[in-house]
């Protein structure tokens, strides 16, 4: 189970948070949208979410956002989370807070979208994924967003984390199978050889937001990943949220709009698509998280590195 928060804690959140944005009223009660050792995400009653970092890691991940956030607005057509309130260094949030406005929209699901609107909604989606992946590297450099050594970095620090994490929950072969695979991942330098651009990083359901009719994007959350990285990586996150069928109509439609789409990227996708459950395990560690390591356990036995082993 996740280690929990209590009372007292979400009440330091809200005393946080009432400091940072006094014009507030719809506040109580706070709901814990997600937390670990380094941010915890919280929402309050009308819908709003602040960011409270818990450790210096966390709290650059919070100025990567509050700093790319208002640039990426201009470059894509959904709208993203904007900084409307900050935190400086205080008691209640010694590494700082920032909040954004509800969004808009519903979580995507795709198994409602009747089929006639799928290509529709695959096309949305696929525009997003053209401006954020088309973003100037030049300005992302700028505003310090982690680079193409943190994006390896972010990988390489994630087995530390969740290798030693399953190490206890796989079985004693399974385990010498899976630390040979994230060795050989690593040390693939076709796995790094990619053409960097501005990512979304670490697509979750929930954080793609359409319309009532099912027919567009409107709203994308959960930039905590934004990097430059490799661009499968988003699509690689769509195939955990979408599935694969829906995935590939996403692929096409991104192609067709100009996007780079060839043998190469679709390996990668796939090989993302592993390695990203070691950051997934990596997280669930740091939340002390037992049922987020049994999912990744699950999933690594169903898919390519541990299946019919």
């Amino acid at each position: 189970m996740i280690a929990s928060v209590d009372a007292a804690e979400l009440s330091l959140c809200l005393t946080a948070i009432r400091r940072a944005a006094p014009e507030l009223t719809s506040l109580e009660p706070l709901s814990l949208v997600s937390h670990d050792a380094d941010v915890w995400v919280v929402r309050t009653a009308a819908g709003d979410r602040f960011h409270l970092a818990q450790s210096e890691r966390g709290a650059e991940e919070l100025r990567v956002q509050v700093r790319l956030m208002p640039f990426l607005r201009g470059h894509v057509e959904a709208t993203v989370p904007q900084p409307l309130w900050e935190g400086g260094r205080f008691d209640e949030a010694p590494f700082g807070l920032w909040g954004h406005a509800v969004l808009p929209g519903a979580p995507l699901n795709v198994k409602t979208v009747p089929e006639r609107l799928v290509e529709r909604l695959a096309g949305s989606i696929a525009t997003f994924l053209l401006g954020l992946h088309g973003f100037p590297v030049k300005k992302a450099l700028g505003l310090e967003v982690p680079d193409e050594r943190a994006w390896r970095g972010r990988f390489e620090q994630a087995g530390r984390e969740g290798l030693p994490a399953l190490r206890k929950e796989l079985g004693f072969s399974e385990f010498g199978r899976l630390r040979r695979w994230w060795r050989a991942f690593l040390a693939e330098e076709r796995n790094w050889n990619f053409e960097p651009a501005l990512v979304h990083g670490n697509l979750r359901p929930g954080d793609l937001l359409v319309d009532r009719e099912q027919t567009e994007l409107v709203a994308v959350g959960g930039f905590a990943s934004a990097a430059l990285g490799d661009p499968a990586v988003d699509f690689a996150g769509l195939v955990r949220c979408t599935g694969t069928d829906f995935t590939w109509r996403v692929v096409d439609a991104y192609g067709r709009g100009g996007g780079t789409v060839g043998a190469e990227l679709l390996r990668r996708v796939r090989v993302l698509g592993a390695a990203s459950m070691m950051r997934v395990a990596a997280r669930a560690a740091r939340r002390d998280d037992a049922a987020g390591l049994a999912v990744v356990v699950a999933e690594l036995r169903d898919g390519p590195v541990l299946a019919n082993y």
